[in-house]
C-alpha cells in the first residue's frame, strides 16, 4: 500500500450482467452515493456488454506476470511485455506490479521502477486467445492517460485511474471511439457520460484492481473471485470498482480498508440492486453503501436517508421499510410487482447479519 503526496486522482469499473441490461454509477453528492443510470430494459451489451473491452473481446481480467494468460468470460488475455519512457529513453517492461491500492508499477530493467503518472505512455503487447475458437490475435494496450489523487472517501489515500487504448478496431467504434489524442488507437472504456453526470475529465477512465477477478454467468450471476497476480481493469462508469472510488475499500481482504471476504461480490451486487437474479435499477436514483462488519464506510447521517435493503453474494437479503417501497429497486411497488421481495426478512440497522447480509443501501427518504 503506497500513500503517497505526489500530484493525484481517482475512479471505478463496470459490469454489465443481465442479457439488455448494465449499471453504471455516477459519484453523487454524499460519500458513497451513486446514480443507477441504466434500467432494467433497452440497454445495449451482454453479460459483460459494458465492461472493458479491447477489439471485441471483454478485457476485464489482465495478469501481473508476464506472458501468463489471465482468463476472461469470452477470451484469455496475455501481457507478452512492453515498452514505457524513462528520462528521455524507451525501455522494455520487465516486470508488472498493481499495489493494494490500484496503482500501476512497472520495471525498467536496470532503470528500476516507475508509478504513479510516470507510466502514462506505456504500451504493452499484448495476446487474445478467443474462446469461440476465433484465431488467436496479438496487439497493442496502451496507457493513453493516469492521473493520481486523494481518495474521495478517505483522503489519506491516493487513488490512480487510467485511460486505456488498443490498436484494435472495435466491434462498435461508436460506443469505444477511436482516441482525440493518440490516432488508429481506440478506447476501451465505453463512450457514456450517464446522462451528462459524468465529467469530460473522467470520461473512459479506468481503475485496477488487484489479486481478484471478475465474471459473469448466465446461472450464478456475477461474481469477483480470489485471483493472487491477477488484477481487473475496470471502467469508471460502471459497477465493479465503485467502492474502490466512491468508498475506498479494496476486494482484497489483506489490503489497507479491504473488505471481508463475504462483502466482496455483496459489493458488487449491491451497485447492481441485484434481486431475484438480475440488477433492478432506477435511472438517476441515487444509492448510499453501508458497512455494519468492518465499519470501513458508512452512508450519510442525514436522516431522510432510508434503509432499503441489506445484500450478501446472492443479492437483496432482507429489505427495510415497507415491502410495497423501494425506490432503488426498478419495481417502483415490489409487493405487487416484483415476486419475492415482500418475503424478505426486515433488516435491522444494528445488524444485519442475522438476515445473511453484510452490507446495506439507503435511498433518500423523499424517494420513497
Amino acid at each position: 500500500m503506497r500513500n503517497s503526496t505526489g500530484a493525484l486522482f481517482f475512479f471505478a469499473s463496470s459490469l454489465s450482467v443481465a442479457v439488455g441490461c448494465d449499471d453504471e454509477v455516477h459519484a453523487g453528492a454524499g460519500d458513497g452515493d451513486g446514480v443507477p443510470r441504466c434500467p432494467a430494459t433497452g440497454c445495449a451489451g451482454g453479460l459483460l456488454g459494458n465492461t472493458a473491452r479491447i477489439g471485441g473481446h471483454p478485457l476485464s481480467n489482465l495478469s501481473e506476470t508476464l506472458r501468463e494468460p489471465a482468463a476472461n468470460d469470452t477470451a484469455d488475455v496475455r501481457i507478452e511485455g512492453g515498452t514505457a519512457e524513462h528520462l528521455g529513453s524507451t525501455l522494455a517492461i520487465t516486470e508488472i506490479d498493481v499495489e493494494a491500492d490500484g496503482e500501476l508499477r512497472l520495471k525498467l530493467g536496470a532503470a528500476g521502477w516507475i508509478g504513479g503518472t510516470a507510466v502514462e505512455g506505456a504500451t504493452f503487447s499484448i495476446t487474445v486467445d478467443p474462446l469461440s475458437g476465433d484465431p488467436t490475435f496479438a496487439a497493442e494496450l496502451k496507457v493513453g492517460g493516469a492521473w493520481c489523487s486523494p481518495g474521495e472517501y478517505d483522503p489519506t489515500l491516493t487513488i490512480c485511474r487510467y485511460e486505456f487504448v488498443t490498436n484494435v478496431v472495435p466491434h462498435d467504434p461508436q460506443r469505444y471511439p477511436e482516441s482525440e489524442e493518440l490516432a488508429g488507437y481506440y478506447h476501451t472504456c465505453p463512450n457514456e457520460d450517464e446522462g451528462g453526470a459524468l465529467g469530460d475529465t473522467y470520461e473512459f477512465s479506468a481503475v485496477l484492481s488487484p489479486n481478484v477477478s471478475v465474471f459473469a454467468s448466465a446461472s450464478l450471476g456475477p461474481y469477483i473471485t480470489d485471483a493472487p497476480g491477477r488484477f481487473i481493469h475496470g471502467c469508471i462508469n460502471g459497477a465493479v470498482a465503485k467502492g474502490q472510488f466512491h468508498l475506498n475499500a479494496f476486494y482484497d481482504p489483506t489490503a489497507y480498508r479491504g473488505l471481508q471476504v463475504t462483502q466482496r461480490t455483496a459489493m458488487l451486487r449491491a451497485w447492481l440492486a441485484w434481486f431475484a437474479g438480475e440488477p433492478r435499477t432506477v435511472p438517476g436514483k441515487q444509492v448510499a453503501l453501508h458497512d455494519p462488519l468492518g465499519g470501513l464506510f458508512t452512508w450519510p447521517a442525514d436522516p431522510t436517508w432510508v434503509l432499503e435493503a441489506g445484500y450478501g453474494a446472492s443479492g437483496a437479503r432482507c429489505r427495510g421499510g415497507s415491502p410495497a417501497t423501494g425506490v432503488h429497486r426498478h419495481h417502483l411497488d415490489p409487493v405487487q410487482s416484483l415476486p419475492g421481495w415482500s418475503t424478505l426478512p426486515p433488516c435491522t440497522t444494528a445488524d444485519y447479519a442475522g438476515s445473511g447480509a453484510v452490507l446495506g443501501v439507503a435511498v433518500p427518504g423523499d424517494l420513497w
